[in-house]
Order: structure tokens, then sequence, then C-alpha cells
């Protein structure tokens, strides 16, 4: 049977475990879903898409009286746009697509998510967005991710792993109970090592995770010619676009902006890029995070 390249689906919840203070793993199953790689990203519905059945009836308003109102979307505080929520994982079997999200509780969306329970229904669009170029044979993947920032860099490692690639992982977060990963003894993913840093030294080394990324290249572990990976907050990227430049690296970024819809209609998630050539006496243009991206290359964004 061919699936479509994106579609609209409806998945059940497998497991939506927490992870640390506010991070939690949703685990969302489907029986197919079309080939995903790393850093695309779903749309999720933050509610039930059940039709709210409500009975048409007049207003008896008096001045000075509350309204007798009816309906979810008047009841109380409801997410009516969809998420966009990077891909942390998937794993394929006979039975049907797993795909694993990494969400951190920020408002009535995303508190509705942490609710979720085994069984639950939720609606998704996808998969969206480009991808990472990963890196060729034998060359090293530098995986570079700060706070929710951290799950595409899960993915590239998944895919790395399958391939018998070679990575080395540095997450970042402000203190440890905000970090979105576990560990059973030495930080690894994958098989991978890992780098821990947080704001407050809680775990691993205290500091900025740009700073035990610049250590790491500075004490000669690399050899040849790594590619740089990377996404959280726009100053850490920013940091790491900076000490790829410097070292003449390669990096490619997943840019975080507000998307309304993830499908380029709406033209919310904008973002400058770099001419090759310049047009109309310009060396810039814009261009959009959901559908030109959400991945481009470091060198090409005036941020």
């Amino acid at each position: 049977m061919i699936v479509a390249a994106r579609s609209q689906y409806q998945t059940r919840v497998t497991a939506n475990e927490p992870l640390c203070r506010e991070h939690f793993r949703l685990v969302l199953s489907l029986p197919e879903f079309p080939p995903t790689q790393p850093g695309q990203f779903v749309q999720i519905a933050c509610r039930e898409l059940e039709v709210d059945d409500c009975i048409e009836s007049v207003l008896d308003w008096r001045p000075g009286q509350p309204v007798a109102v009816h309906g979810r979307e008047l009841l109380g505080p409801l997410a009516l746009i969809r998420r966009p929520f990077s891909l942390a994982g998937r794993t394929d079997s006979a039975d049907g697509v797993n795909l694993e999200i990494i969400h951190r509780v920020v408002g009535v969306g995303t508190d509705w998510m942490s609710r979720l329970k085994r069984g639950d229904s939720v609606g998704i669009i996808g998969p969206l967005g480009n991808r990472f170029d990963l890196p060729g044979p034998g060359q090293l993947a530098l995986l570079v991710g700060g706070g929710v920032g951290i799950p595409p860099m899960l993915y590239i490692a998944q895919a790395l792993a399958a391939r018998g690639g070679k990575a080395v992982l540095f997450c970042g977060a402000t203190t440890a109970d905000l970090l979105p990963i576990q560990f059973d003894g030495e930080p690894s993913v994958h098989g991978f090592p890992a780098v821990l840093s947080t704001d407050d030294g809680s775990i691993g080394r205290r500091g900025f995770v740009t700073h035990a990324l610049e250590e790491w290249l500075d004490s000669g572990q690399s050899s040849g010619n790594p590619v740089i990976y990377t996404c959280g907050p726009e100053p850490m990227m920013k940091r790491v676009a900076v000490i790829a430049a410097l070292r003449g690296l390669q990096c490619q970024v997943a840019v975080e902006r507000a998307m309304a819809c993830g499908l380029g209609t709406c033209q919310s998630c904008v973002i400058r890029v770099r001419l090759a050539t310049p047009r109309n006496g310009r060396d810039w243009a814009y261009r959009l995070s959901c559908t030109d991206g959400p991945i481009f290359r470091s060198a090409e964004l005036l941020w």
C-alpha cells in the first residue's frame, strides 16, 4: 500500500512518561506513516478532536447577569492551533509505526499532552519540513542540543547508529531536573558518548553546552573534519554557528520559530537567509522555517 507523502493521521498513545520535572516522552502509535528523516517534525493537535455537539439556543441575557455559554472553546482554556514537535525517534515493526516525541509543559497545549494516557487518541499532521544531511562514511557528527532542542539530536543518533556512523552528543540544560534525557551509568545515546552540561553544575560540566563543545574541539579529540548539528535556544545555536565558522566546520541548524500551520500557509515562521546571488539589489531573502526548513546551514542564516 502506498502511503501519501504528507497527511493527517489519528494516533494512539502507547507511552507518556515523565523524564524530568517538566519534560515527557510521548510515544504515538499508528498502523502506517510515511518515511521520515532526522530534522522533520509533526504538528500535533493538543486537544480532543471529537466534534463538540452543542444545542443551538437563544441567549436570554439581562444586563449584570453572567452569560450561560456552552462548548469547550468557551468554557475553559483550549489549544486551538496545532503545535510543532520535532521527532525524537521512530521505530517500525510488523505492528505499525511508533513516533517518539519529547515535550516540555509550558502552556495549555503541552499541559493537555502531559495528561495523556495509554490508548488516548492524538491527531497529527506530518511528516513536515526538510531533513538534516547526515555525514559521509567515517565522518564524525557532533550533536549539540539544548533543552527541548535535544530530541532531534536523538533522532540523528538513532539514524547514525543504524548505519554504523560515529557521533558525540553534547546535551545541555539549565539544571539537572530539566535535562530531558535519562542515563543508566555512563552517559551515552544509542551507543555514542554524551557530554552533559548544566548552567548550575548539578549534573555534568558546569556552564553552557557551547563551552563544553569548544573545550572538546580544542582538546584534539576530533579527527578529520566533523560536522556539527544543533538545535535549542537561539542564542545557543548562534554561538554554535560561530564556533563552527571559526574552525572552518560545517554546521546545520534546526531553527526554532512559532509555526501556526507547519504547511507554509500562514507565513508566521519567516527567517532571513543570505542569497548566493543578489536579487533586485538585495543579498538576502525571507524563507519559511516550516517548508524551506527547519534545517538550514548556519553560514546562510541572518539571525
